[in-house]
């Protein structure tokens, strides 16, 4: 499979395997990028300013409990199917990023590959570059996209018609986590 990135007047964001879907004036609609764990901070970073501590992210309080819903989303996700989306919501601060997290922690442990969504406006991007987000025969895909609560509907509508999640390789599932 061959890539072709061309860019001008900036850079230029590529994916392979998957479709992008950018804006007139160059803005990507959305990124999408393989699921990496985010390390945790140091405390002099946390501390520097302490609405950091509030980041789930940045794990601060250890995740516990939560079996009955991560064997809940472990089962949805092995259903036979080619398409599905769970929704999780809840008011803010009951933890659905951390279940997302732990979710697509053990989805990467069972074989899956699992891509974020980044909505683009408005959004702090990614730095530039390439994705293969290609088939390497995994059981898979689960796509997490956080806050999903916050894009317009026909944007969450391109990112649910993109490629990776309708091709060949098996099952696809998506997770959006949003208030409820």
């Amino acid at each position: 499979m061959n890539q072709s990135v061309h860019a001008e007047n900036g850079f230029a964001y590529g994916v392979v395997g998957a479709d992008i879907h950018v804006f007139g004036d160059g803005v990507p609609v959305y990124l999408l990028q393989r699921w990496q764990p985010i390390a945790t901070p140091e405390d002099a970073f946390l501390r520097e300013v302490p609405s950091r501590m509030l980041n789930a992210r940045f794990r601060v309080v250890e995740f516990t409990g939560r079996a009955a819903e991560l064997s809940s989303l472990q089962a949805w996700r092995d259903e036979e199917g080619a398409l599905a989306v769970r929704w999780l919501h809840g008011p803010g601060g009951q933890g659905k990023t951390r279940l997302a997290e732990r979710f697509a922690q053990a989805s990467v442990r069972d074989g899956w590959q699992v891509v974020t969504a980044t909505h683009g406006p408005g959004s702090v991007l990614p730095p530039p570059g390439s994705q293969d987000l290609a088939d390497a025969g995994e059981a898979g895909v689960l796509l997490i996209v956080d806050y999903a609560d916050r894009w317009p509907q026909s944007h969450l509508l391109w990112l649910f018609s993109n490629a990776l999640l309708h091709s060949n390789r098996g099952r696809s599932q998506g997770v959006a986590a949003g208030p409820g």
